[in-house]
């Protein structure tokens, strides 16, 4: 379903683009009675996005934006805001951003009376670039994924316990109007062990590794997560290794751009530095 076929079914007026990415067209439109929504087309490439949207489904609202209607790739879906939980932390601070993000935590893993969708995407599945590599991703930090792959075969086979969750919480899916209710959008839809809901929060800003790497912030980051979460903050710290480590898989496994290569050095150099933060862990 294209732009044109989505408005007509929906009767959206003043649209406009918002996005173009590898898996979706992004609008904003005006409904009959004025509302604001945003209408997401789902490329080819996007389809496993259905995951996602099964999850907001589910949450029906609560920490995510709500789910309105959807047909075939087409999706209608709340408009929560513009401003990102990065133009946040950009101008109130790592502590506050971090706030933040564990208050969405919280409301995200909060018990629904609902059952969840049978669409979403089990966490070991998720991990299989990483877990089913037969070769690192990338010979220079071999014994680091190599550590990494271990190490995330044994959470995967120890996940307690386990739930659904986004999947992709990061400061660009927060989003607020004015930076006092915030939602979440553009979830993976996952379920398993929820700690791993915070890998990928550590990793953003994209290309900062001055910030992501600062191990201040990191630490800081698995004090204040772990407490929302309910488990150690070593489990926190291993879960973001291992995502690490997946998301360079990743960047190596698809058509590897400049910016993938960089995303991929940036992510192994985290995983580093998180590897070291547990092995001193391990011998205190």
């Amino acid at each position: 379903m294209d732009i044109d076929a989505a408005a007509d079914l929906w009767h959206l007026d003043e649209i406009e683009p918002v996005a173009d990415t590898p898996g979706s067209l992004v609008y904003r439109a005006r409904t009959p009675d004025g509302g604001s929504v945003v209408a997401k087309l789902l490329k080819q490439r996007g389809m496993e996005e259905l995951a996602g949207m099964d999850y907001l489904a589910w949450r029906r609202g609560h920490g995510a934006v709500s789910l309105i209607a959807r047909r075939d790739n087409a999706c209608l879906l709340e408009d929560a805001g513009s401003m990102t939980l990065e133009d946040f932390r950009a101008s109130h601070g790592e502590e506050a951003a971090t706030k933040v993000f564990a208050d969405i935590l919280a409301e995200l893993h909060a018990p629904s009376p609902h059952p969840p969708r049978p669409g979403l995407t089990p966490l070991a599945r998720h991990f299989r670039s990483l877990t089913e590599r037969a070769a690192p991703a990338h010979p220079d930090h071999a014994r680091d994924l190599v550590w990494a792959g271990e190490l995330a075969r044994d959470l995967l086979a120890n996940q307690n316990p386990v739930i659904p969750f986004h999947g992709d919480l990061h400061h660009e899916n927060i989003i607020s109007q004015d930076g006092t209710i915030w939602r979440a959008i553009d979830p993976h839809g996952l379920i398993g062990d929820p700690a791993y809901d915070v890998a990928n929060f550590f990793g953003n800003p994209l290309g900062r590794p001055d910030i992501t790497c600062d191990t201040d912030r990191i630490l800081a980051i698995a004090v204040v997560t772990a407490q929302v979460i309910g488990c150690s903050e070593s489990k926190i710290l291993q879960y973001a290794a291992c995502h690490a480590a997946l998301s360079a898989s990743w960047s190596i496994d698809g058509p590897v751009s400049e910016e993938d290569v960089k995303d991929a050095q940036d992510r192994l150099g985290f995983l580093k530095v998180v590897r070291d933060l547990l092995s001193s862990e391990a011998t205190c």
